[in-house]
């Protein structure tokens, strides 16, 4: 590496001659973001507060690894600085039970040390999982910066889950009105039925006065009135006040020949409360009678307005899941252009120094600068990854007919190259034609197959098979190998997002494939499984459904 001073001091401003306990920490501000900083030299933890002030945050300092697990059991932070070398427990001890508490697991660690430190010990900090390195003389500006991508990203992360919260919460709250809704409505058909059992319309005869002289027993059975009291009163005085103009409207339209087929309105029922009635009329001239047949609709009305009701939920919803889906593609755009320009540079600078530089650099130098440039390929493929799973988690499914054999030879061509260097023998059985997305089932062999490659890595003659089995009719695809399998204990993280089965065994990966391949064939209305034995291989299996029982692109998301 590129000579530097071997020091421990930090290029931070003048300290005051006061250097405070390491458990005290600045008064907490309840809206900023917990820093913790870790370290056994009370000027040091001084100095990293101090320089981390600008930030407008919490700096928490701890002067040894059990006092900043006592925080950590206490408190929530968006980065950890973690320094290697303290008395008792050391950082890298600190950093493996921080690892192994599932709330702190994936708190980003940033190891302080001094340029002296052995790369087998700058190697065992990222094998526990720190994100990276400070060596001091510290560097404001640096370490600024880089502390404040963790505090962007505990943002984001804060966000999203606040976000997820909020629609846990109205899913919740809208599936609670649904069974209460469901309830009301159980409880309500189950009168009506007891009251169509015993009739279903109201008839009776009126005269042009509109007095009722005959009515059937379904009239008491639904206002309350006697046939008596139905009698003694014109039938216009039952009807609600604010309808009564448009019903002696409609009744004088019937007496003239020019009636209405049919009309509605409320009609009081002897306990003071309002029916919904349909109305139709037949004059008989020859006796200035009327034929009067009467429909109770309040159960219509009702459910009209619960409708609108319901429809004006489902818009409200329909709106604030649409604000989530945008402010979602938002967080993606920000991952693909905020993050990877970051990173292209750090490629870049790195491949310059590994072909232009690597004279002046030593070997430790050369192994730090291949860490970073390895490290900041994975997280590129990790966003990569990402990406894709967010598109083709919304994309348009664009269904066709098409000859799965080609596409699956089409996946292994883009494979191969990668295992260039390896005997592998690719098999490929019948394969019937398919009906999907070509783009999106391209996809899922290629995962599946590049899973395939790397875990058969270990085995001197790889077998990579492709095929079908038939299940009732229908076809079962399979990608099949020899390679080293996997427990079916723990099968239920095999599908997981950021899952992987195999990570302490030395096999690199983003955690995203088999999931993005989960999501696609979801899409497609099917299903996905697998099976494994450790040492034996493994077999994943999955259909392809219709794509009206496919999951739409936000349920999917």
């Amino acid at each position: 590496m590129i000579a530097q001073p071997n020091s421990t001091s930090f290029s931070a401003p003048p300290l005051p001659a006061a250097e405070p306990d390491a458990s005290e920490t600045r008064a907490p501000r309840s809206d900023a973001i917990n820093i913790l900083v870790v370290d056994d030299a009370p000027d040091k933890l001084l100095a990293l507060e101090t320089v981390l002030g600008d930030l407008g945050q919490n700096v928490v300092k701890a002067g040894s690894g059990t006092e900043a697990l006592r925080h950590l059991l206490r408190e929530e932070f968006a980065v950890i600085l973690l320094d290697v070398n303290m008395p008792g427990m050391d950082g890298f001890e600190a950093a493996q039970l921080i690892r192994q508490r599932k709330a702190t697991a994936h708190v980003p660690i940033i190891f302080v040390t001094s340029f002296s430190t052995a790369d087998t010990d700058v190697f065992r900090g990222y094998s526990l999982g720190a994100v990276d390195y400070i060596f001091t003389p510290v560097v404001p500006e640096v370490l600024r910066s880089k502390v404040s991508v963790f505090l962007d990203l505990h943002r984001q992360r804060c966000e999203i889950q606040r976000q997820a919260e909020q629609l846990r919460l109205m899913q919740e709250e809208r599936h609670q009105r649904q069974l209460v809704q469901a309830n009301e409505r159980i409880e309500w058909e189950t009168r009506r039925n007891r009251f169509f059992n015993l009739s279903i319309e109201l008839l009776g005869i009126a005269n042009y006065r509109w007095e009722l002289t005959q009515v059937n027993p379904t009239w008491e059975a639904t206002l309350g009135f006697s046939e008596e009291e139905l009698k003694s009163q014109p039938l216009v005085d039952l009807v609600h006040a604010d309808d009564r103009p448009a019903t002696v409207e409609a009744m004088i339209k019937i007496l003239t020949g020019d009636r209405p087929a049919y009309f509605e309105n409320r009609v009081r029922a002897k306990d003071g409360g309002y029916r919904w009635f349909g109305w139709t009329m037949a004059p008989f001239a020859a006796e200035e009678l009327l034929y009067v047949f009467a429909r109770d609709i309040t159960e219509r009305i009702e459910r009209e307005a619960e409708v609108r009701s319901l429809n004006q939920a489902l818009e409200r919803h329909s709106s604030e899941l649409q604000a989530a889906n945008r402010e979602l593609e938002e967080f993606s755009y920000s991952i693909s252009h905020d993050l990877r320009g970051p990173l292209r540079a750090i490629t870049g600078y790195s491949e310059i120094l590994l072909t232009e530089h690597l004279k002046r650099l030593d070997s430790e130098g050369r192994q730090m600068v291949e860490a970073v440039s390895r490290n900041s390929l994975h997280l590129t493929k990790l966003i990569d990854d990402f990406l894709a799973f967010f598109r083709f988690g919304r994309a348009h499914v664009n269904a066709i007919h098409f000859d799965m054999k080609v596409l699956a030879q089409a996946a292994i061509d883009v494979v191969k190259p990668v295992s260039s260097n390896r005997i592998i023998e690719f098999r490929i059985g019948s394969l019937p034609a398919a009906f999907g997305d070509r783009a999106m089932l391209r996809q899922v062999f290629v995962n599946l197959l590049s899973n395939a490659v790397k875990f058969t890595a270990p085995v001197k003659n790889a077998l990579i098979e492709i095929g079908t089995q038939n299940r009732e009719g229908r076809p079962i695809y399979y990608v099949r190998d020899n390679g080293v399998g996997f427990n079916m204990r723990y099968y239920d993280k095999l599908f997981g997002v950021f899952q992987s089965l195999h990570k302490d065994e030395g096999f690199e990966g983003t955690g995203i494939g088999l999931a993005l391949v989960h999501k696609i064939i979801r899409r497609h209305g099917g299903e996905i499984w697998a099976e494994g034995k450790v040492n034996e291989g493994a077999t994943f299996f999955f259909t392809l459904g219709t794509l009206e029982s496919a999951e739409t692109p936000a349920a999917a998301g």
